[in-house]
């Protein structure tokens, strides 16, 4: 079915246009775990860089939320209206103008009529959104495409890709998240800062129970272990998991048994834990920010810049 949809696209049947913005999607055909989320920031910020702050946003699906259609997400009240993804997006980069919105086209209207000033858009996920003509497409990979030809079919819920992997090759830029592989794809490496206490901004020198709620949490473990992390115990949960208060309960109880005092958690599960904590536990806390290390910056560099060039000026779109 997802071979007849693209061809049904490709060749014109589906109607298929350019968005209100230009637009670079970031996206994969796996089932999470590439770094979809450090990498859309870390190009926001790049991007940034290069035409201004304020002329650069964010349009996200904002998976899980509560709410529904189009929503800013500075203008959100609590992490469960618009995802927490995105929740966490707008806390680490406030000047970015980040929203939520299923239908992408839409979406980039709204934020093209409401915020004049923005000149593009970098779309956190969106190369299976096929009513939507992306300008610029990166394709984030973690595991090599299957080498059998009948393995191709092999997504959700026979394997482990979300859409067919010979749609990589529609991609403008590669980037290979593992770091691996022979190709002469760009490489990128997701890797967390040193933990920090939100509440006191100090570093982490206890030992520690890791809460982790993502994709891959073997990640996480061994870059907390990688920087001396003391782990005492792990407790890994499925991606966006929605933490319960009887969760919470069980850590402390486990922690105080253990004679423990610092529970580690990633950027994205803190949105979640927001406000959970008991208080006299909430310095108890402690984040793992992630970044993006590339192998070959000067060749991104390039690669963005040369695509900025080439966008309209305000002027130009408003004409």
């Amino acid at each position: 079915m997802l071979l007849i949809r693209h061809k049904l696209y490709d060749w014109g049947i589906l109607p298929s246009k350019r968005g209100a913005l230009p637009t670079l999607v970031v996206g994969n055909v796996e089932l999470g775990g590439t770094g979809k989320t450090p990498h859309v920031l870390d190009l926001a910020q790049r991007l940034q860089a290069m035409v201004g702050e304020d002329a650069v946003g964010v349009l996200s699906r904002g998976y899980g939320r509560t709410s529904k259609g189009f929503q800013w997400v500075s203008k959100a009240e609590r992490w469960q209206d618009v995802g927490d993804e995105p929740w966490m997006m707008q806390r680490r980069m406030p000047n970015l103008h980040v929203a939520v919105c299923a239908n992408r086209l839409h979406g980039l209207a709204q934020m093209a009529s409401e915020r004049p000033q923005l000149r593009l858009v970098v779309l956190d996920d969106g190369m299976q959104h096929r009513a939507l003509q992306a300008d610029l497409t990166i394709g984030l990979k973690a595991r090599s495409a299957p080498a059998k030809p009948w393995q191709w079919t092999k997504v959700v819920p026979a394997g482990t890709f979300r859409d067919l992997p010979a749609r990589m090759d529609r991609c403008d830029l590669i980037v290979d998240t593992i770091g691996n592989d022979q190709s002469p794809h760009l490489k990128s490496k997701v890797r967390p800062n040193r933990p920090f206490n939100p509440r006191t901004s100090e570093r982490l020198t206890a030992p520690a129970l890791l809460v982790t709620g993502i994709a891959r949490p073997e990640r996480a473990t061994q870059s907390a272990l990688d920087m001396g992390v003391d782990l005492v115990g792990c407790a890994h949960y499925p991606d966006h998991h929605a933490f319960k208060t009887s969760d919470v309960a069980h850590w402390i109880e486990w922690m105080k048994a253990q004679n423990i005092s610092a529970l580690l958690t990633t950027a994205k599960d803190a949105v979640r834990l927001e406000g959970m904590m008991p208080p006299e536990w909430a310095e108890a806390l402690w984040v793992m920010p992630m970044n993006v290390h590339w192998e070959e910056e000067a060749r991104l560099q390039e690669f963005l810049e040369s695509w900025v060039q080439a966008l309209p000026s305000l002027q130009q779109r408003m004409d």
